[in-house]
């Protein structure tokens, strides 16, 4: 599997899951951007021939992810019929993080909540990053209201117009700034879900915010590092009870999720003549793994 990155040295994150999914080798190149990879591409279709390219694969990650969706972009433009390599693109886990993520909240109002996932309201705190933006984006395109909630209130409005022009829908709104506990209150005091996408070791929502809010039935956070994102939310919990009625999904149980996801759309480029695996097809992997 041929691996093009944004950064300048591999995730040993993503090089092991390639090894554990299967591959015989990994060929890594760095600091890749939208101006350099056309030629690694096309020099990645033609060696083998039209038999032997169907058993190249590629993956396309790093810690930028407008740069790898420009790439990402190149690569489709640039190949053709027989000429096409299945390509798994997850820029620093982004998108299998926000598939699990948004399955996992989605199987808990469903089988636990008896909640119709696109009958409630989502705000996703620390949202304009790649994980909270991508997981707006699912919930959006499945039929929810979301509200992107950040620091920054231009943040916020940018990035949810991006995906209501992308869906050609108004279903995500951008509230901000939120910092304060007063803030975050005011962003999450008429949802039902609370999920949280901050950097690691940053708390978004302490136990006092928690505390007020009414109607909220779930949160979720992706952050592992203490303190977590949700004050009183255990990394290990999966949709049990952490505050009164609010039930809880922690960063372990999404992590374990997004692993399985990972792996599996590894498997799939390996195994697939062609392709593109990206955000949707993580999240349909996502949900079939968990029965949804």
């Amino acid at each position: 599997m041929i691996f093009l990155s944004t950064d300048k040295h591999p995730s040993p994150f993503d090089i092991q899951m390639i090894y554990d999914a299967g591959a015989d080798h990994v060929i890594y190149y760095g600091e890749v951007t939208p101006e350099n990879c056309k030629q690694l591409i096309l020099d990645a279709m033609f060696p083998r021939g039209p038999e032997g390219v169907k058993h190249t694969a590629m993956f396309i990650g790093g810690n930028k992810p407008e740069l790898c969706v420009e790439i990402a972009e190149i690569a489709k433009k640039s190949m053709f019929p027989p000429f096409e390599i299945a390509t798994v693109v997850d820029p620093q886990g982004g998108y299998t993080t926000a598939a699990a993520l948004v399955a996992m909240v989605e199987h808990c109002l469903e089988k636990v909540c008896g909640v119709k996932p696109i009958e409630v309201k989502y705000a996703i705190i620390g949202g304009t990053g790649r994980v909270g933006r991508s997981a707006a984006y699912l919930l959006a395109k499945d039929g929810a209201k979301v509200r992107i909630v950040s620091r920054s209130r231009e943040r916020a409005l940018k990035r949810s117009e991006e995906i209501n022009k992308k869906l050609s829908v108004e279903r995500v709104e951008g509230f901000g700034p939120a910092k304060a506990p007063e803030e975050i209150f005011e962003a999450c005091k008429d949802v039902e879900v609370v999920i949280t996408t901050g950097p690691p070791g940053v708390q978004l929502v302490p136990k006092s915010v928690l505390e007020k809010l009414e109607k909220c039935r779930v949160v979720a956070d992706v952050n592992a590092v203490p303190p977590t994102g949700i004050e009183g939310l255990k990394p290990s919990k999966k949709c049990k009870p952490i505050l009164g009625n609010i039930l809880g999904i922690g960063a372990l149980a999404i992590g374990n999720l997004k692993n399985q996801v990972e792996m599996e759309l590894i498997k799939m480029a390996l195994e697939a003549p062609k392709g593109f695996f990206e955000l949707e097809e993580a999240y349909k992997c996502a949900r079939k793994i968990l029965g949804i």
